[in-house]
């Protein structure tokens, strides 16, 4: 275990180097002020505007980090050699992978923080109520920066970093209109086409859970502005988010270990 936390350690110190992570964190932050002159701009809805401006904001800045940061985990262990350096001491294959996967979501879910610290900095400084339901959009967030991380490096495992990358980023609008492809292929029973995207539904995570706007739950509306996210809704989404990231880094493991790398 100790090598486990040490890999990831350093992969947490090298990604918090990375000039990359920055910009994106600096566009994010950015977004989260435009959302504050865009409040400016609206009619008696300026909290609103903000809030949903920010946490949308949020969650694709995070998701943009998780995919690019996951994509390339292994190819710049690659590319600069390092990796043969790491493997050829009395380190596992699932060690190394597991490690890196835990420092890059580490990294992740600390730029979310500190952007949600920003959200509710404008929103103090502005005088807004703040969401009583912010922490826990902010928590189902973090959950899907950490299953769009472990999609990412899945790819990774055996693709290039672009072709992870498309893929990355397929899985992840399929993820978010679940929704939307279940009730097409619901009307397209027994066709090639709802056979395909009963597949992709089946197959992709359910992304949407973590982003609700007005979803049904209970017979009532899963809404941040209405102050409700039922503490149930959000433990379902966690645990699903969670074990599905966790099958993901495990065949990630398994492919890495056949892997030819020398």
């Amino acid at each position: 275990m100790n090598a486990l936390w040490a890999i990831a350690r350093s992969t947490f110190r090298q990604a918090v180097r990375d000039r990359l992570l920055y910009g994106i964190l600096f566009f994010a932050v950015a977004m989260l002020f435009f959302g504050l002159v865009l409040g400016e701009l609206s009619l008696h809805e300026e909290q609103r505007v903000v809030v949903d401006v920010g946490l949308a904001g949020i969650s694709l800045f995070t998701v943009i980090a998780a995919t690019i940061a996951g994509v390339n985990l292994l190819y710049k262990e690659l590319d600069r050699k390092t990796l043969f350096t790491v493997l050829s001491k009395p380190i596992a294959r699932w060690q190394f992978l597991l490690g890196k996967f835990a420092g890059l979501a580490v990294t992740i879910l600390l730029a979310l923080g500190l952007m949600g610290l920003v959200l509710v900095f404008i929103l103090s400084f502005k005088d807004m109520a703040i969401p009583a339901a912010m922490p826990y959009f902010l928590a189902l967030i973090a959950v899907e920066a950490v299953v769009v991380t472990a999609v990412a490096v899945f790819f990774s495992s055996f693709a290039t970093p672009f072709m992870s990358g498309i893929f990355t980023f397929g899985v992840f609008v399929i993820g978010r209109n679940g929704d939307v492809l279940a009730e097409l292929a619901s009307r397209k029973t027994g066709g090639f086409t709802g056979t395909v995207l009963s597949l992709l539904v089946d197959l992709t995570p359910n992304l949407y859970l973590f982003y609700p706007s007005g979803e049904m739950f209970e017979d009532r509306y899963v809404n941040l502005h209405r102050g409700f996210v039922p503490l149930d809704y959000v433990g379902y989404s966690v645990a699903y988010g969670l074990a599905y990231a966790a099958c993901l880094v495990i065949l990630a493991v398994l492919i890495f270990r056949r892997k030819d790398v020398v």
